[in-house]
């Protein structure tokens, strides 16, 4: 059974493809084979054959004659694949695949200029957000500087392009009134657990999600944040499809421990007297994921009248709390699991306010 590409489906359930090796003394064709049990891995293989075999040494230069989908496969699988997690790969291919490959997948890599860049630009900022366009560029970035460094281009098409200036929107964080309001219907049911654990800790929705009994040291009053769950999509053979997998947080700094508050352990320790399941979010025997999660609160969030909140508000607000009780910037971009203080003063500058009015009155009182 044939699937294009020299690909061919084999009776021992395998898949075979073929790729021009080499010629012949007698300028034949010498062909070499790949074999595999998915259609998709055989394809990737296929692509890294190809572009070594379209490769040829001048005296001082390597030479890449592929296309840029040749390049990005090639990128993907051999490059990326090794040193980033799943998830990540996943987020890189979809990307690629959705939005960039049906610009440029047919363009010689060799000919691919600044001017194709800012035309893709201009194309994905008609239809994408500005956060979006700025993230999916970073990815073309990194491909092209990749092809760059092993000399397949003299330069990166990338440099000084232009991109559009994102207009960060901030996330509102709860009033004192809102954050009790809503922690009090949190406590009402156990659908409001993640709910109130976002609010005693600051965790990612991802990370409570994947949060075990066995993370928690009640003895100790310390909860570990050492994984996290995320939904991503996966390629295969028939199309699309999504999975629920679990990963190491999103970045080291993000493994970590959080003390308890007493509010926090009383409502865990209620219900962890109902689990049956080895994870503190859980439908029966059986964890949930983010998007349900988010779903339960949404209903709760709306009988509040509270519409304009998504659940990452309730990290903001843990932040914002802690940062009006006067806790120590490093504390807190510990506790949230920052990659750098840096990162947290940038995100909670606006939390600064009344210190800065504090800090502003005492230059007021100073005498020379």
């Amino acid at each position: 059974m044939a699937k294009g590409e020299n690909i061919y489906k084999r009776k021992d359930g395998r898949w075979e493809g073929r790729y021009p090796k080499a010629r012949k003394t007698d300028g034949s064709i010498h062909y070499g084979y790949v074999y595999a049990y998915s259609y998709r891995s055989v394809k990737e293989q296929l692509f890294e054959k190809k572009v070594h075999t379209s490769m040829f040494y001048s005296k001082n230069k390597k030479e890449f004659h592929g296309t840029f989908g040749d390049w990005t496969s090639i990128w993907m699988t051999s490059v990326m694949a090794p040193k980033i997690k799943e998830s990540t790969f996943a987020s890189y291919k979809n990307k690629m695949d959705l939005h960039i490959l049906p610009l440029l997948e047919h363009r010689l890599l060799q000919k691919i200029g600044p001017n194709d860049i800012d035309e893709v630009i201009n194309q994905l900022s008609n239809k994408l957000s500005t956060s979006s366009v700025h993230v999916i560029f970073r990815i073309v970035k990194s491909c092209f500087e990749a092809a760059k460094e092993r000399a397949y281009i003299s330069s990166n098409p990338c440099e000084g392009v232009i991109l559009p200036k994102i207009k960060k929107e901030k996330v509102r964080a709860l009033t004192r009134t809102e954050h009790k309001a809503l922690e009090q219907a949190s406590l009402k049911t156990k659908k409001g657990l993640p709910i109130l654990i976002a609010l005693e800790t600051g965790m990612r929705i991802g990370e409570i999600c994947a949060l075990k009994w066995d993370d928690i040291d009640f003895d100790s009053s310390i909860i570990h944040v050492s994984r996290t769950k995320q939904r991503i999509c996966l390629p295969d053979d028939s199309g699309n499809k999504t999975q629920i997998i679990e990963t190491a947080p999103k970045t080291p700094n993000s493994n970590r421990f959080i003390p308890l508050s007493l509010k926090l352990k009383k409502g865990l320790l209620r219900w962890k007297e109902e689990s049956r399941s080895p994870f503190v979010i859980a439908n029966g025997d059986h964890s949930i994921e983010p998007r349900t999660v988010s779903y339960r609160f949404d209903q709760i969030k709306y009988q509040l009248g509270l519409t304009d909140i998504s659940f990452h508000s309730l990290r903001h607000t843990f932040a914002t709390r802690c940062v009006e009780l006067g806790v120590n910037i490093a504390a807190i971009s510990s506790l949230l699991g920052h990659s750098s203080i840096k990162l947290t003063l940038d995100t909670y500058t606006s939390s600064f306010l009344e210190e800065n009015r504090i800090a502003i009155k005492k230059l007021d009182k100073l005498t020379f």
